[in-house]
């Protein structure tokens, strides 16, 4: 008789479990399991964790994963479930790893618009797509950082195959410089910049110190002069709002380099082929770099060397860069040279002229104190400075080009009708013939970067 009474206890015992609802840090649960902190509702659920799916067990030993377990992914940082199929992609909108293969380029497509500090400007910015599979993604609205003020806007899509998203980016910047953009579509991100003007700049006055058709100087057709005197590039109208330049061309003889500052004040000094400098002239250049002023400086062979030597200090080696086929690498590094109002020319090449650029080694020319834009077997070609408004690449040559030139191995800056920069295509010789080269691109950029 009490076996039967225990019995019939036991009994209820479990019916009452297997018919009743369960609550974990709750005296009421409101389903089959309510999992709770009744008082505060303030802690939350810890799945299980694991960098991979396939690492979950059942606890019966040699049967598979029931259908609905669910876990935390640690390596795609989601949450995963086991479905019949297998285990699922990532439960959550546009997070996890992108489809295999599906990229976001942001530095390909075409930027538009003239963007001015103060003022209400507008533009287009194509950000390209690769090898999506159908992914849909949400309405993008990105604001500007750096320079605020401005935003990057489009409708909700779906990628498909190859394709762009067109961007339309407006506002009113909130000062002269680069506006940083950061885009994530189905979890991929990617980054551009756009650079902001600070409204019609004053006439500037140029000293430029070369000879002939390498030289920026009054009655030039080629690209060094009609770069800077066309009005589609720096215009009140133009690409950078600016009433234009005064060149003055001083030549090349060594040692007048204090007299021309003195002489015209120059706002900006450009160093071509065949400049030639002495200690006076190194002295001279420091000085004004010192006080403000802005340098560029394409020269090879040992010409710069002691211009070079009194900037950094040290000793400056140079080096022929030879059998390159006539181009070279350009870093990939964010900043207004490279990727400027004249174009996006990060990672790709630039054209020697006549393939006899020069590379310099000095132990005080190091990454702390420029950004390198070009390298030949270790040793520098391009630079910019950190501090410093000096832009330096080793070939004389670097700007030269002229409308409609289709050299292979000479005038690697590409102009058209108007002046406006282009990259030169099918430059180069061996295995970088038909290149495109970016050097009025940098040229271009330069400029602008120099008179902001």
């Amino acid at each position: 008789m009490k076996s039967r009474k225990i019995y019939l206890l036991l009994m209820i015992f479990l019916a009452n479990i297997l018919f009743s609802q369960v609550g974990i840090g709750t005296a009421n649960p409101r389903g089959a399991l309510d999992i709770n902190k009744e008082t505060t509702n303030n802690m939350g659920l810890v799945l299980p964790t694991n960098s991979d799916p396939n690492n979950m067990v059942h606890p019966k030993v040699g049967e598979k994963v029931a259908v609905g377990t669910i876990m935390y992914d640690s390596t795609l940082s989601c949450v995963r479930v086991y479905k019949p199929t297998g285990w699922s992609g990532c439960l959550c909108d546009q997070c996890g790893t992108p489809t295999p293969g599906f990229v976001l380029d942001c530095t390909s497509g075409s930027l538009t618009g003239t963007y001015t500090a103060g003022t209400m400007s507008n533009g287009t910015k194509t950000i390209n797509y690769s090898n999506a599979t159908g992914q849909p993604y949400n309405a993008i609205s990105v604001a500007s950082t750096g320079v605020t003020g401005l935003t990057a806007t489009a409708p909700a899509g779906t990628l498909t195959g190859n394709g762009n998203i067109s961007l339309t980016i407006s506002g009113t910047p909130s000062a002269a410089g680069l506006a940083y953009f950061a885009i994530t579509v189905a979890g991929q991100s990617c980054a551009f910049t756009v650079n902001v003007n600070s409204g019609i700049l004053t006439r500037r006055t140029i000293l430029s110190l070369g000879d002939g058709i390498y030289t920026p100087r009054s009655g030039s057709t080629t690209a060094p002069t009609t770069i800077l005197q066309s009005p589609a590039n720096f215009g009140p109208t133009g690409t950078v709002p600016t009433q234009g330049f005064d060149i003055k061309a001083a030549g090349s003889a060594q040692g007048n380099l204090a007299v021309n500052i003195e002489t015209y004040n120059p706002y900006m000094i450009i160093f071509t082929w065949d400049y030639t400098s002495n200690a006076a002239d190194a002295i001279a250049l420091k000085d004004y770099l010192d006080k403000g002023g802005r340098v560029m400086i394409f020269l090879q062979q040992a010409q710069p060397n002691q211009l070079l030597d009194k900037i950094f200090g040290g000793l400056t080696v140079n080096n022929p860069t030879i059998s390159t086929g006539l181009v070279k690498r350009i870093a990939n590094v964010n900043h207004p040279i490279l990727n400027g109002p004249f174009g996006d020319a990060r990672g790709l090449l630039v054209g020697d002229d006549n393939d006899d650029a020069s590379s310099y080694s000095n132990s005080n020319i190091t990454s702390s104190n420029v950004d390198i834009l070009a390298t030949n077997n270790g040793k520098i070609v391009g630079f910019v400075h950190k501090t410093y408004k000096l832009f330096f690449w080793g070939d004389g040559g670097f700007p030269l080009g002229a409308v409609g030139n289709t050299s292979t191995t000479s005038y690697p800056a590409g102009v058209d009708a108007v002046g406006k920069p282009i990259p030169k295509t099918n430059y180069g010789t061996g295995t970088a013939a038909s290149s495109s080269v970016y050097n009025s691109i940098l040229y271009a950029n330069a400029i602008a970067w120099m008179i902001q």
